[in-house]
């Protein structure tokens, strides 16, 4: 077998180990639900100040129809859209970036 041969035995055998490792990523960012998270904390947010979603429509100019829908999980608000309900909630919006693994408790 030629070197060459053996060269691209190696890189296509990393290859595969690569692809898979790829895909282990992929799967747990599948379970990651960006509009659950979104939508569990409004409603909770909303609830602890004794808000309706009508009185927040009120404050925020955004529909109260739309309100719903988010709180539904069935539509997912732009980043506007989440810091006019945080200011409507009296909140500051804070966006971050952290590891899966400190997520997991949820």
């Amino acid at each position: 077998m030629s070197d060459f041969q053996s060269y691209l035995d190696k890189a296509l055998k990393n290859l595969d180990v690569n692809a898979t490792k790829k895909e282990d990523d992929s799967l747990q960012m599948i379970d990651y639900d960006i509009a659950k998270e979104i939508s569990e904390l409004l409603v909770s947010v909303r609830k602890e100040l004794n808000i309706s979603q009508k009185q927040l429509s009120q404050k925020t100019g955004i529909p109260q129809a739309n309100i719903s829908k988010i709180e539904n999980g069935k539509y997912l608000p732009s980043l506007l859209i989440l810091k006019r309900l945080c200011d409507g909630l009296g909140k500051k919006l804070v966006v971050d970036f952290v590891d899966f693994e400190e997520n997991l408790e949820d």
